[in-house]
């Protein structure tokens, strides 16, 4: 059963509320006291993404007290928490802030994702730019938008004045790969497989590195081509996937099954068509 519009601009003002007024504020205003390491160098927690996440949690209990609340910092905490996930009658998937590298050295690529999945299956997705306060979104067999906001309203909590643009791929889409851009991060991989991707990506007119909230958004605007991600987390693709699916694009994992958001194994690709997908996974495979 599909949300509908009252529970989902209440899912959106509360991301937006979270973003413009506990994450913009820290923005580029952090300090070293304020950042923490978690499983390398390069995965980082900052007291914004904790205040942002129980902000949110919070939030979504008070509005809709029967659904559950899976957030990226509370499964650091407990992983057993995305159990959840697949048997939920409601569960609530949230990335803080997505990206939180780039958050933390004062880079605008970062965002907040939030998916609603119901027994398994994602039904509705919101990927947010706190930093334009602008956000795409998608319900599920609805299609895909692009919702802006002008300047005099960015930053402000009020309704957008603008209609929301509707995605769709185009008309013609290319597989030849020197032609195509895409986002991958080549030194995720490790050994034998980071050069193995280093080499695949030089084959490709351009190859860009994002996050999971600001690639999506950009594959679905359309300025991509396709995406390769090396890990699987729910938070990083359950309203992604939802989104770029509904503007007519193909995700599935590298190995060919198909995607669910309580899978954390695997390698996500998406591309523009069914031709283009299996043009790269042949690319792409090992």
């Amino acid at each position: 059963m599909n949300l509908n519009k009252t529970s989902q601009d209440i899912l959106i003002d509360i991301v937006r509320q979270a973003g413009q007024e506990i994450v913009m504020p820290y923005f580029r205003q952090l300090d070293s006291a304020q950042v923490e390491t978690k499983s390398s160098l390069t995965d980082l927690v900052t007291v914004a993404d904790k205040a942002s996440e129980a902000f949110i949690t919070q939030a979504i209990l008070r509005a809709f007290p029967d659904w559950e609340v899976v957030g990226e910092e509370a499964v650091a905490e407990t992983p057993s928490t995305t159990d959840s996930i697949a048997t939920a009658d409601t569960c609530v998937i949230i990335d803080p802030i997505d990206g939180t590298w780039n958050y933390a050295h004062g880079l605008s690529d970062f965002g907040i994702i939030l998916a609603v999945v119901r027994k398994g299956v994602t039904q509705f997705g919101v990927l947010y730019d706190p930093v334009n306060d602008d956000w795409v979104y998608a319900n599920k067999g609805e299609g895909s938008f692009f919702q802006r906001t002008t300047m005099k309203e960015r930053g402000t909590g009020q309704r957008p004045s603008q209609a929301p643009l509707t995605l769709t791929m185009p008309a013609q889409i290319d597989t030849e790969l020197s032609s195509l851009k895409g986002i991958m991060s080549v030194n995720s991989y490790k050994g034998s497989r980071r050069q193995h991707f280093a080499l695949q990506a030089t084959h490709f007119l351009r190859v860009n590195n994002l996050p999971s909230c600001p690639a999506y958004r950009q594959i679905a605007l359309g300025h991509f081509n396709f995406s390769l991600t090396y890990k699987m987390l729910p938070w990083d693709h359950a309203a992604g996937v939802l989104i770029y699916k509904e503007t007519g694009g193909v995700c599935r994992l590298l190995d060919g099954s198909e995607y669910a958001p309580y899978k954390l194994e695997g390698e996500m690709l998406a591309a523009q068509s069914e031709a283009q997908w299996q043009a790269l996974a042949q690319h792409f495979r090992v």
